[in-house]
């Protein structure tokens, strides 16, 4: 308590106020696995446009990950059996994913920004657009654009929902004690009425992170982890 005193004491003297706590970010790192829960998407309003581009999808010929090429960032975070890892930095947030060896570090910024700094592309992989993060109190956002015309996702019951270079999507990441969940906001003029919303959630793990070594012949087999 006297140390306090006298911290608030020399603070007035100089004429200034306490020094803002800074804020306490979310413990995001470690290796996290798809788990935990279902993948849900919201209803889905397609445009004209939309409808065209989702009746003409063919996953013998459009399915980019016949090439070993992921056709978003929110298909890496769908692909079952598959790591996460997560490293936070002072500056930036390192995602490596074990699905298609994807590696991305994003830039820390200012949420405010008019053009805030962001992440690299990604070689081989225009669909993973490029990101800026900010924390929201327990919050990770991950905000991107620079996407090019595609397929937002390429599985299941969602295979062939398109993508347009207008799409926006913001990433939130929350951590709730083992259990991380990826809320993926998606917003399309061109091929969506209004935003689609997927939740992706996943569990901590004590997997380590391989490679993934995809070739063309194999990218399309998912098996379980051994």
């Amino acid at each position: 308590m006297r140390r306090l005193v006298s911290v608030l004491f020399v603070v007035a003297t100089l004429g200034g106020s306490p020094p803002a706590t800074a804020q306490a970010i979310p413990d995001l790192s470690g290796n996290w696995i798809r788990g935990g829960g279902a993948i849900a998407f919201t209803d889905w309003q397609l445009t004209d446009a939309g409808a065209r581009k989702l009746k003409s999808y063919d996953f013998m010929k459009d399915d980019p990950d016949y090439g070993c090429i992921a056709s978003s960032w929110t298909r890496a975070w769908m692909n079952p059996n598959v790591l996460v890892r997560i490293t936070q930095d002072a500056d930036s947030v390192r995602f490596q994913h074990e699905f298609m060896d994807i590696d991305r570090r994003i830039p820390l910024v200012d949420r405010a920004a008019k053009n805030p700094k962001r992440s690299a592309p990604v070689p081989r992989m225009p669909g993973i657009g490029r990101s800026s993060a900010w924390y929201d109190g327990d919050t990770l956002v991950v905000d991107t654009v620079g996407i090019p015309e595609g397929w937002m996702a390429t599985m299941e019951k969602w295979a062939g929902l398109p993508q347009s270079p207008k799409m926006r999507t913001t990433a939130r990441l929350r951590r709730s004690g083992n259990t991380l969940t990826i809320e993926i906001t998606h917003d399309d003029p061109t091929y969506y009425r209004t935003p689609v919303v997927a939740t992706i959630p996943y569990t901590r793990t004590n997997w380590e992170l391989m490679p993934y070594d995809c070739t063309p012949e194999e990218a399309a087999v998912v098996g379980p982890r051994k």
